[in-house]
């Protein structure tokens, strides 16, 4: 990080309560560093009551903050726009700030898309496994009907898989989008996404599907990066199928999100050589293992 902060220095950051355990402020910060930029990304608490005191400091102080939970859709009401992917996924978690005005985006479409992208898989014409309806299943779900993929939403609850279905008819037009409930997931996709927080935290050591249904398929894709590979991935390589987490996914909408900010864009080796350098990093940080 730069050791010297001056007048000029362009601050940005992280808000969100519980906010120490983001990895932002040292993936940005990292970014800032090799790009010799004076610029410094900070993590901002602010509990969910404080919002909206905190919102003229926001506009005033900063050139662009990055928004998590519990603040990705009450910060909404606050922005002066708002991209029109953001509101398909109803949350933000990007915000760049010009001259006071602020323009919320949200760069996880982005980065789940390009996560799959480096891994040369294609969803057009696929048959594609959702596991989950919150959130982040509804950026995923998305962008494979974006696609051209064909989506089946399996979740623990029937309504909130019928809710996401009944959003994504009417954002998208969508058709065909089937419904299945956990226990009547079989192997027959050619790539299982789990958009559930199952693998992770508490949930270590969970599946969020059968391991029958894991056969066969040629990608699975965990959302969860902590641990670095879940049950559901050692199980997936153990039946021959592609695994990828979570991590490249959180470092790809971290570089859409310095393009919204700088209107710079990082060169494709660039990208490489970074996210490289971060992931080893965070590797031995958070005592991560790979491929064990």
């Amino acid at each position: 990080m730069n050791s010297r902060i001056n007048g000029g220095t362009a601050l940005y950051g992280v808000i969100g309560y519980p906010i120490s355990h983001s990895l932002s402020p040292e993936i940005h910060n990292t970014i800032f560093d090799l790009c010799r930029e004076n610029r410094i990304y900070l993590p901002v608490s602010i509990p969910p009551q404080g919002l909206k005191d905190s919102i003229a400091m926001l506009r005033n102080s900063f050139k662009g903050f990055n928004v998590t939970i519990p603040h990705k859709e009450t910060i909404m009401e606050y922005l002066d726009d708002i991209e029109e992917k953001a509101l398909w996924y109803g949350a933000v978690n990007t915000v760049k700030v010009d001259n006071g005005k602020m323009t919320g985006y949200n760069t996880d479409g982005y980065g789940f898309t390009r996560s799959l992208q480096e891994e040369g898989i294609t969803l057009k014409g696929k048959r594609i496994l959702l596991i989950g309806a919150g959130g982040a299943a509804r950026i995923a779900a998305h962008e494979i009907l974006l696609q051209g993929g064909i989506l089946t939403i399996a979740n623990r609850s029937d309504d909130r898989a019928y809710k996401l279905k009944e959003v994504l008819e009417i954002n998208l037009k969508a058709e065909n989008i089937e419904v299945l409930s956990l226990d009547q997931v079989e192997a027959n996709f050619d790539c299982i996404i789990n958009a559930t927080p199952l693998g992770m935290s508490s949930w270590e050591g969970e599946m969020p599907v059968r391991e029958e249904a894991l056969r066969n398929a040629p990608w699975i894709f965990d959302m969860v990066y902590n641990p670095y590979e879940t049950k559901l991935l050692k199980l997936g390589k153990m039946h021959g199928c592609g695994v990828k987490n979570g991590f490249s996914m959180l470092f790809y909408q971290a570089i859409k999100a310095q393009e919204i900010w700088t209107g710079k864009t990082l060169m494709e080796d660039e990208q490489r050589l970074l996210y490289k350098e971060i992931e080893d990093y965070f590797v031995g940080k958070m005592n991560w293992k790979i491929g064990e």
